[in-house]
């Protein structure tokens, strides 16, 4: 999360420096593709992919069985399934 906003702001920055430029010169507009897709596509991350921050209520969750190790921390993970939204959560035990 925090290296999100640490890119979004240096694309911003990015943006208002090239804006400068094509305020001289015309010519400096490619300057803005990149940081402008950039931004466009964090800000959709952000919306689109939320990850379990939206949880609905704890009764509709149900576990699918499936259960595997974290490679990272080497502690078991339960998936769960929600059937009203169709969302999987990966819980750790």
């Amino acid at each position: 999360m925090m290296l999100r906003s640490i890119l979004l702001g240096l694309c911003l920055a990015w943006i208002a420096v090239g804006l400068w430029g094509v305020s001289h010169e015309l010519a400096a507009w490619p300057m803005l593709v990149f940081p402008v897709l950039l931004v466009g596509a964090l800000l959709f991350e952000r919306v689109r992919y939320r990850g379990n921050a939206t949880d609905s209520a704890p009764g509709e969750w149900r576990p699918t069985g499936e259960r595997f190790l974290d490679e990272a921390s080497g502690r078991p993970v339960t998936v769960w399934f929600n059937p009203t939204t169709g969302e999987r959560r990966y819980e750790e035990e």
